[in-house]
């Protein structure tokens, strides 16, 4: 008995700690948070409202327990929350884009838990920049670069990459010329070439060494395909490796 009005007592704690939090940024209509609700706008990469899009709600102290709901014609969603527990709100979209299928997940205002009290959650859709959680990554997508076993290039961080968008990007915007070298800002801790805006894109890469600057070969990495001045790439919503991710190879 004094197990459970210890648990009882510390689930209580942990809602009223979670009710004193900030619980967000106002509502679409400037009021704050409603009682019993989550309530938010949803905007699109250039501000606009996005109808249509799911928004869950899980409960945190009870597992497989959320709620769904989705925006309206404005933007704008409402969702009851349950009488007991604290939430989380997420939101995510599914678009198609030159035959494949992405799952994206949405930027949130405010990353944190709420209660009962109901809270504000705002999302947008970024093609680029930090997740939330570090660890997770970034809403870019992701070009892992493999030297070919027989090239004798080591020094990676020599080598620049420029991507030219081949028509509009995922979200229907134009996209830009991007120049990518291996390190910071461009890279992560494994090398890989990071937080790039979705679409399709032709890619060339050159070597900067002391020898002066020299054209590479570049290929898809899991093929037999001949290395290329030139290759297009798309990437690949999901794989054992990583989710919306291209693979290169580049030689000499």
């Amino acid at each position: 008995m004094k197990q459970i009005s210890f648990l009882f007592q510390w689930a209580l704690f942990v809602l009223m700690a979670v009710a004193c939090k900030d619980s967000g940024s106002p509502s679409p209509d400037g009021s704050g948070p409603e009682e019993g609700y989550t309530t938010g706008k949803i905007t699109n990469t250039d501000g606009s409202p996005m109808p249509g899009v799911k928004v869950v709600v899980d409960n945190t102290m009870f597992y497989a327990s959320y709620s769904i709901g989705s925006s309206d014609e404005n933007g704008n969603y409402k969702i009851q929350l349950p009488k007991v527990g604290t939430f989380m709100a997420s939101a995510h979209i599914v678009k198609k884009y030159n035959g494949k299928e992405y799952e994206l997940d949405l930027h949130p205002d405010v990353y944190e838990e709420f209660s009962i009290n109901g809270a504000v959650r705002n999302f947008q859709w970024k093609l680029t920049g930090r997740r939330p959680v570090e660890a997770q990554g970034y809403y870019g997508v992701t070009i892992e670069v493999n030297k070919d076993v027989m090239s004798s290039i080591y020094d990676s961080e020599n080598i620049e990459f420029t991507l030219i968008p081949v028509g509009n990007l995922i979200d229907g915007s134009k996209g830009k010329t991007l120049k990518l070298k291996h390190g910071k800002p461009f890279t992560d801790e494994y090398g890989k070439l990071v937080d790039i805006p979705l679409g399709r894109y032709t890619m060339t890469a050159h070597y900067n060494g002391e020898a002066g600057k020299m054209p590479l070969k570049l290929r898809k990495h899991f093929s037999e395909d001949a290395y290329e001045s030139e290759i297009t790439i798309d990437f690949e919503p999901s794989t054992m490796w990583g989710n919306n991710i291209a693979f290169i190879s580049y030689s000499e």
